[in-house]
């Protein structure tokens, strides 16, 4: 049904446009960043800016499990069995971070220690062997053999701790292990938090068990790790004052240049809100400021060395503040993305001189490793299996949900501020005007088609195909129809498209920024890390939405209806959504009270049903129809009183694994409860028909 051919037809190019509007947004908000950094010329000054940056940093994630100075859980640390290696021992243990949340770790401790040695808390990367990865073992080995005890720790979703396995089957349901945070990470935004707070907790209760061990001085604890473990040593920089020195590596760059590669990373790496009020990766190494910290680099890393370069120098100059320039420093291996030993050299010696008081002069060669079968701290190497009744991020995660308790307003009008604020739906101006372009217009099989596109926004096309009823004949009302995938789906939609003309219905096919013809051109890594997630993650880390950008666009496609075009009814213009874009017009229409009617089918019933299941289809459910945080504020049921007394049809609602939910389950859990709560209009509710 004449969809749009590439570049709307040869007028507009299209497939970079969201990703140069992220562009010149991000480029703004990381300018206002940093002239607030350059303006920073005191200890007292930077050290406010550093509380600041916590403080924001702690609210992206929601919050540590347990605040600050309140009392911590007990650890239950247990040791299952120890290892003799001569020059050292490897006691493998278990603790838990929360109550029934079993962090798996092995603990190197050098033999015949005369005085409280050293420590270094090592947080693995994104192995799924984690402590036992080969790598990773001999960082450890070569600190232990330097006189530190070192605490390795399994990750949530790595070595021993799998997050979906399976124990009757001995299989992993869900994975590998970015695949495992993504998909457990995703839920998380959802209730405005981030998985990476239970890795910053878990590392920071492992720095609690080295604490209590007689063997360790606590008040000379470092942390290294890279790639994922260099993220995971810089959140923890920032959140655990008790360290003493750090070595991140193949992690530290700028958001700038990380934003630039164009590459998305997985769930508990990205920080929302950062672009906007940080951290930047300057900020995790100035949280430890004096104090000695060393950036561990790849030359040819994937995370660009020159922002690394350039955080380094920003650091510098906060490091000078307190006279200590040469507390903060960089280590460049000639190597990719690895631990490397030339890294894994510098990071002992860098510990050897800040922590040890020793000459830093240590040359690694070959540490001796053990398969990953001997660094097993439970029986069968999953804690699943030890442990059927502990808790995974999912069970966490539900909790934080069930615990959430909204209470959106009942009032129309203070209902739409809210949703407008919790998407957000951003600064764009719905007053501009609409200068559309009708590219195309035929006659196919009787019904009068027009294509056209406009801006939505400065940088932003948006796209239509407006069908006609035959003959020109009047129509009863304009249908604004939000497809999945827009207009490239006219073909596949066609029996829908052309029921709604025989009803003599005007029927405008809507493409939003990124769908259908305006879709966006491929970034950087497959699923779940795709072009919708990397795009999504960007928008959420400057305070955005991608989804309340495409609410926007739908809002600028009803003023175009309604404004731009006296052939229509403007008072008889309906939405309809099918899939995400049942979603897109749920929030558009509750938003706009001149829409006549809305219907939605086969979307999402429920974000809170989708962030307490325990598994749920990635393919229906992501940044496409779900923005951070929107359950501390409401749920979709929730907005009922702001589409009241309007027609509403739900039609095959789906639940979080994309089944069908019965029309007595969604009266059960939507109408009724809403009605029960006093928020619905005596007389009127939606139609399950």
């Amino acid at each position: 049904m004449i969809p749009f051919r590439p570049n709307l037809d040869g007028y507009h190019d299209v497939c970079d446009q969201v990703i140069h509007h992220q562009r010149r947004q991000a480029e703004t908000l990381l300018a206002a960043q940093q002239a607030r950094k350059d303006a920073l010329t005191t200890r007292e000054a930077f050290e406010a800016h550093r509380a600041a940056v916590r403080e924001h940093y702690l609210a992206g994630i929601g919050g540590l499990p347990i605040p600050d100075g309140e009392p911590r859980p007990e650890l239950h640390a247990t040791v299952t069995r120890t290892l003799d290696r001569g020059e050292y021992r490897i006691e493998l243990l278990h603790y838990q971070s929360l109550p029934d949340v079993y962090v798996t770790a092995a603990l190197y401790v050098p033999q015949q220690l005369a005085e409280p040695a050293p420590a270094v808390i090592f947080v693995c990367g994104h192995s799924d062997l984690a402590k036992a990865w080969t790598q990773y073992q001999a960082v450890c080995v070569d600190l232990v053999k330097n006189g530190f005890v070192v605490l390795a720790m399994d990750p949530p979703g790595q070595g021993e701790r799998f997050q979906y396995w399976e124990t009757e089957t001995e299989r992993r349901i869900i994975g590998g292990c970015t695949t495992e945070h993504t998909y457990a990470g995703t839920q998380f935004f959802v209730h405005g938090a981030s998985v990476s707070r239970h890795f910053t907790w878990d590392a920071i209760r492992g720095v609690d068990y080295l604490c209590s061990r007689p063997e360790v001085d606590p008040a000379r604890i470092g942390v290294t790790g890279n790639s994922g473990g260099g993220t995971q040593s810089s959140f923890l920089m920032l959140a655990e004052p008790r360290l003493a020195a750090a070595a991140p590596c193949t992690w530290i760059m700028t958001l700038d240049s990380y934003h630039q590669t164009g590459q998305a990373q997985d769930a508990e790496q990205l920080i929302p809100g950062a672009f906007v009020h940080g951290p930047d990766h300057d900020d995790y190494l100035t949280a430890m400021a004096p104090k000695p910290v060393l950036i561990g680099a790849a030359a040819y890393d994937f995370f660009p060395i020159e922002g690394t370069l350039e955080a380094l120098a920003r650091a510098k100059r906060i490091y000078a503040l307190y006279g200590a320039e040469e507390c903060v420093d960089i280590a460049i291996a000639p190597t990719r993305h690895d631990y490397s030993s030339e890294l894994r050299e510098a990071a002992v010696n860098w510990f050897r001189r800040h922590l040890g008081g020793l000459a830093a002069d240590f040359r690694t060669g070959t540490p001796e490793t053990l398969p990953e079968e001997a660094l097993r701290a439970t029986p069968t190497g999953q804690v699943l299996d030890a442990f059927p009744g502990s808790k995974t991020l999912f069970h966490l995660g539900r909790e934080r949900v069930l615990a959430l308790r909204p209470q959106p307003p009942a009032e129309a009008e203070a209902l739409r501020a809210l949703v407008a604020a919790a998407l957000p739906l951003g600064d764009g101006d719905r007053n501009r005007p609409i200068h559309p372009r009708i590219v195309h217009e035929s006659l196919i099989e009787g019904y009068p088609v027009e294509k056209l596109f406009f801006f939505s926004e400065p940088g932003i096309c948006v796209a239509a195909v407006l069908l006609h009823p035959r003959g020109n004949a009047p129509a009863s009302r304009t249908d604004l129809l939000l497809l999945e995938n827009g207009t490239a789906s006219m073909d596949a939609e066609r029996p829908r498209i052309e029921g709604l003309l025989r009803r003599g219905h005007r029927v405008f096919v809507f493409d939003p920024r990124g769908v259908g013809a305006v879709e966006s051109r491929p970034l950087s890594g497959g699923p779940p890390h795709d072009r919708e997630w990397r795009l999504g993650c960007d928008a959420m880390m400057m305070g955005r939405s991608t989804l309340g950008d495409r609410v926007f666009d739908v809002l600028r496609a009803f003023d175009y209806l309604r404004d731009g075009r006296p052939d229509i009814d403007s008072a008889a213009i309906a939405l309809h959504g099918v899939g995400s874009g049942a979603t897109w017009a749920w929030l558009a229409a509750a938003l706009e009270p001149d829409v006549c009617a809305i219907t939605v089918e086969e979307g999402l019933y429920s974000f809170r049903h989708l962030a307490t299941q325990h598994f749920y289809d990635t393919r229906r459910y992501g940044f496409k129809n779900l923005a951070y945080g929107l359950l501390n504020h409401f749920d979709l049921g929730d907005l009922l009183p702001a589409l009241a007394p309007r027609p509403v049809r739900v039609r095959i609602p789906r639940d979080a694994n994309g089944e069908p939910v019965a029309a007595s389950v969604y009266r059960q859990r939507v109408i009724d409860e809403a009605r029960a709560a006093g928020r619905l209009p005596v007389g009127w509710e939606p139609d399950l028909a």
